[in-house]
């Protein structure tokens, strides 16, 4: 906090001096005392002391009849530029009517009447002095404490949101856990039931070893295939959640796909699928070899999944600025178009899926692997209209 100053204003000079003796007297060091010898001396020696960083006015002493400015005047005139500075008021002519108007305007600490004596100068000048520090100690703790407030406030305010958000996230993960276990729950137990269904039919029979069929062994190991496909399926959801890690590489692309339809062949062919593509020896993407297998498998089976047998596949790309547009194309059922904006979310299968048991994380999958490749994908298609599946890739 800044010195307090004391500001004595009296028009003679014997009465200034004699003040400023017994105010030093009593206070010391501990303020400084200035005199005045008139109202508009004593308002440019306040202003000049107030503009100091070094000094604060705590108190003006003045006289009541002044030539130019009276001491109400003057005090008024002070308490207008600095409220918190105490004023006391001295004078043996001042009548109630003009202590009152101080009181009022100027907010008048004490009125001393002449003639005073050192004690009524001391006592009521170190009572003010200490009240003025006082209050600004109590105002300095205030600030502080307002500080203290406002930060603990921003602090709970951030700590709230951090609260907020991470109850978000958890309800998000518990959301995303419980559509997960319903899946597999759901996706899991049809082929369990049959697998356990054919068990029960092997323990009913009389002989030993028991018999076992070719065709039914071959039904055993698809559907412990299709297990093993969807549980791949929601791993891969699941890690695809905390970043999917990609090993890119140069791929000729009509070669590649040319081994995914001769790997897929045999549900081609049980399907009555005719599959053909005009990809070009020369088109080439840089990607992850693995993860993009995927991507078409998934396109292809999916359409196998929702049409009726006998559909026709076509597969295409362009080339534009060094971006590869993939369509693979069928001539079926076609998809409603409010569907095909939602076709990539999780678990998500659309209206036409009377002929599909799965989890409906196909294309979610195709979606977060050819977004991490930095690619669009999309779908265009209309009912009776059959579907067209495109994604982009960079060429390198």
């Amino acid at each position: 906090m800044s010195k307090p100053v004391i500001i004595c204003v009296d028009d003679e000079p014997l009465v200034l001096e004699t003040l400023k003796i017994e105010l030093k007297r009593v206070l010391g060091e501990n303020c400084l005392i200035e005199t005045a010898e008139g109202g508009e001396e004593a308002l440019e020696l306040f202003d000049e002391l107030q503009n100091s960083k070094e000094y604060e006015v705590a108190l003006v002493l003045a006289d009541y009849i002044m030539p130019g400015l009276n001491g109400d005047q003057l005090l008024k005139q002070i308490h207008d530029r600095s409220p918190r500075t105490l004023n006391v008021m001295i004078s043996g002519q001042a009548d109630l009517e003009a202590v009152s108007q101080a009181l009022r305007s100027a907010r008048l600490y004490r009125y001393i009447s002449k003639p005073w004596t050192p004690e009524d100068i001391s006592l009521t000048i170190v009572e003010a002095v200490q009240s003025y520090l006082q209050d600004r100690k109590l105002e300095t703790q205030t600030e502080k404490l307002r500080a203290i407030n406002s930060y603990l406030e921003q602090q709970i305010q951030e700590r709230t949101e951090e609260l907020q958000q991470k109850m978000q996230e958890l309800e998000k993960l518990n959301t995303l856990k419980d559509e997960f276990l319903h899946a597999v729950s759901h996706d899991l137990k049809t082929p369990l039931i049959g697998s356990m269904l054919v068990f029960q039919r092997l323990k009913k029979q009389l002989d030993d070893p028991v018999q076992l069929s070719r065709s039914m062994l071959d039904r055993m190991v698809e559907s412990t295939q299709r297990q093993l496909k969807l549980l791949d399926s929601l791993l891969a959801v699941q890690l695809s959640e905390h970043g999917m890690r990609l090993d890119r590489q140069a791929i000729k692309l009509a070669a590649f796909v040319d081994e995914i339809i001769l790997d897929l062949e045999p549900i081609l062919t049980e399907n009555q699928v005719t599959i053909a593509h005009t990809i070009s020896s020369e088109s080439a993407v840089y990607a992850d070899e693995f993860q993009l297998r995927r991507v078409f498998e998934n396109l292809i089976t999916n359409s196998l999944k929702h049409n009726a047998p006998g559909i026709s596949l076509s597969i295409s790309t362009t080339v534009e600025n060094h971006i590869l547009k993939c369509m693979i194309e069928d001539n079926g059922v076609g998809i409603p178009q409010q569907d095909c904006d939602l076709m990539f979310e999780r678990y998500q299968q659309g209206s036409r899926n009377r002929r599909s048991l799965g989890i409906g994380l196909g294309l979610y999958l195709c979606r977060q692997i050819i977004q991490a490749h930095g690619g669009e994908i999309g779908v265009i298609s209309a009912v009776d209209q059959g579907a067209k599946f495109w994604f982009t890739l960079p060429t390198s």
